[in-house]
């Protein structure tokens, strides 16, 4: 943590320096004043701006700067009914069915001070229906719903900022603009970062951006950190589900021990404008997270006691009737294998070394009746055979297992939600059409067959939390087969779409090996598990 201070105490002391002397272009044209002819005390400036809207004493004025036609006024809001049948796919006793309906809403608020300034602002409402507060097991969420879906667990109800920036275009150098505040961060086809709307909250990081365009490429970067749970997600959960924004334990302070106040991202990302139907798009990330907590760090959704760099890059090519994404990133830096405690031992004794790569591609036949589309896809995200070691003695001095950062794995690793970017193998075969040539619909048939990379870790879902740890001596890779069908119809001028999903998973060798393992459940084969939704979602 002092190093992480230290840090930014530095990156401030420069910003300051560097600021200073280019200050001046910044600014508008001087104004003349009036001449001094001997020295005097300069004023304080308490707001740090120019008073034209000056705070009131008693009366508050009316501001003669507010122009309504500078203001827009968006929002969105989404409900969705979800059921999932043997969450568990019967490796434990019972049914484990789970049936909840989830609703939020957004309102988005923007003014647009001047062409080159505009202030956004976007509070959200979050529910659970049925769901009595905002906490966790046993209280404002189902037990079922917390532990096997954890990214919906405990989001009752939430009113909490989804999005709050100004941004400032044209920053002394035309194409230079700044980002400050809650923001969304989305790259590419969301496999390191994305919003992940699909859950009742999604990601918003807090932090400072900067976009410079070219007419050929663009430059994106800055210092994140990830949204802050003022509205409670993990905590209330007290370890007994792991969410995708990691668990603090009760009574621990979030904003120095860990959690999302305490990782810093910074990350620089080059992205060349496509040419001949080709963009070509580098990404680094560095994820510094020096926060202390009991247990190992190598199966945490974002680890804390790590320093993590990311390096890669994303290839999309689209020539006629083919489309296809190459994509891969190679992890290295140093993190704790097993942390004593939140004052105890956070010595970086594993050395990282991951990597991850997708490949994909697809044929449109525009001219055939529904345009289908054909596509075929791999997705390989490495493991570690270590994952589970319990004391720092038996790791093996690397952490292998690809760590997914903040992405939206709901629309890239299965509909399910079953699958993370992390120890996985996946091959997928997919058709796309058009009903009846009418865009308004649309139509996707998708097969997924998923497996291990390493036999020694763990399942990791969608969220990135540990999905099922093998059973002892269960070395089989092969987790689950999926087919998904989603249908979608927007109307009513595109404002209202209605979107229904059904997803079968096949039970692999893997699961059957849990629930042989397991003499409480009475079987030697594990179940399958379908999972089906419907939702309406609105937008202004």
């Amino acid at each position: 943590m002092r190093r992480s201070n230290a840090l930014v105490m530095w990156v401030l002391a420069v910003a300051l320096l560097v600021a200073l002397p280019i200050a001046p272009a910044l600014a508008d044209p001087p104004v003349a004043k009036k001449v001094i002819d001997k020295p005097t005390n300069m004023p304080p400036v308490p707001r740090g701006i120019p008073d034209l809207t000056p705070y009131h004493e008693f009366d508050p004025p009316k501001s003669p700067l507010f122009d309504l036609n500078k203001l827009t006024i968006s929002g969105d809001m989404r409900i969705r009914p979800e059921f999932r049948s043997q969450t568990t796919f019967g490796t434990t006793p019972g049914s484990n069915n789970d049936f909840y309906a989830q609703q939020w809403m957004r309102l988005g608020i923007g003014y647009a001070i001047s062409p080159d300034v505009d202030v956004f602002f976007q509070p959200q409402w979050a529910k659970n229906w049925g769901a009595a507060n905002n906490t966790g097991v046993g209280a404002g969420c189902q037990a079922a719903v917390c532990a096997n879906d954890p990214f919906n667990a405990g989001q009752g109800d939430s009113l909490f900022a989804r999005q709050a920036f100004v941004m400032i275009r044209n920053l002394g150098i035309d194409g230079l603009s700044v980002k400050l505040g809650r923001q969304l961060v989305v790259m590419g086809n969301h496999r390191i970062f994305g919003h992940f709307d699909w859950a009742n909250t999604g990601f918003s990081h807090d932090g400072i951006t900067f976009q410079y365009n070219q007419p050929t490429w663009e430059f994106w970067g800055g210092w994140l950190r990830p949204m802050e749970t003022d509205f409670n997600i993990a905590a209330a959960c007290a370890g007994a589900c792991t969410s995708s924004f990691g668990v603090v334990p009760p009574g621990v302070n979030q904003a120095n021990n860990g959690g999302f106040g305490d990782s810093d991202l910074f990350f620089a990302r080059l992205a060349f404008k496509p040419m001949a139907g080709v963009s070509f798009e580098p990404l680094w990330v560095f994820q510094n997270n020096n926060a202390r907590t009991a247990g190992s760090s190598l199966v945490a959704a974002h680890a804390n006691g790590q320093q993590r760099h990311t390096v890669g890059a994303r290839l999309a090519v689209r020539k006629g009737m083919f489309d296809g994404t190459l994509e891969g990133y190679h992890q290295f830096g140093t993190m704790s294998s097993i942390q004593n405690g939140l004052g105890g031992s956070n010595n970086k004794d594993l050395h990282i070394n991951a990597y991850a790569l997708a490949a994909e591609g697809g044929l449109t036949f525009a001219a055939l009746p529904w345009s289908p589309r054909v596509g075929l896809e791999f997705n390989y995200a490495s493991g570690d055979g270590d994952a589970n070691c319990t004391s720092a003695t038996t790791c093996n001095g690397t952490a292998n297992t690809f760590e997914n950062l903040y992405p939206t794995n709901h629309i890239i690793m299965g509909y399910a939600d079953v699958m993370a970017w992390r120890n996985m193998v996946a091959y997928s075969g997919s058709l796309q059409v058009i009903p009846f040539n009418n865009p308004v619909n649309h139509l996707e048939f998708r097969y997924w067959n998923f497996r291990r990379a390493s036999s020694g870790d763990n399942w990791y879902r969608a969220a990135q939390n540990v999905y099922f740890t093998p059973a002892a001596g269960n070395r089989a890779n092969h987790l689950t087969d999926e087919i998904d069908v989603i249908y979608t119809l927007f109307f009513k001028g595109n404002k209202v779409a209605w979107q229904t999903g059904f997803s079968y998973l096949i039970a692999g060798s893997f699961l059957d090996n849990q629930a042989a393992a397991n003499p409480a459940v009475g079987r030697t084969e594990a179940v399958n598990q379908t999972w089906g939704y419907t939702q309406i979602h609105v937008n202004f």
